[in-house]
């Protein structure tokens, strides 16, 4: 037989979500602010670029899962 399983409140479900957006925007942030001080056309930058088109997703695809 199952145990029955417990379930989170909504308070609960939304402080984690908030922590774990807010963590994604910073990575985010810190990507940014590395790809502004590099020069535009190199190798580092272009790899940057695409670290940070990464970051930006993984954070756009949490907030719009979690919209529902």
């Amino acid at each position: 037989m199952r145990k029955p399983t417990r379930k989170v409140g909504k308070k609960i479900r939304k402080d984690n979500f908030d922590e774990k957006f807010e963590r994604l925007v910073g990575e985010y942030h810190q990507a940014k602010e590395v790809l502004d001080t590099l020069t535009e056309g190199t190798a580092e930058y272009d790899q940057q670029k695409k670290q940070c088109d990464i970051l930006f997703a993984n954070a756009e695809r949490f907030f719009n899962s979690r919209q529902k």
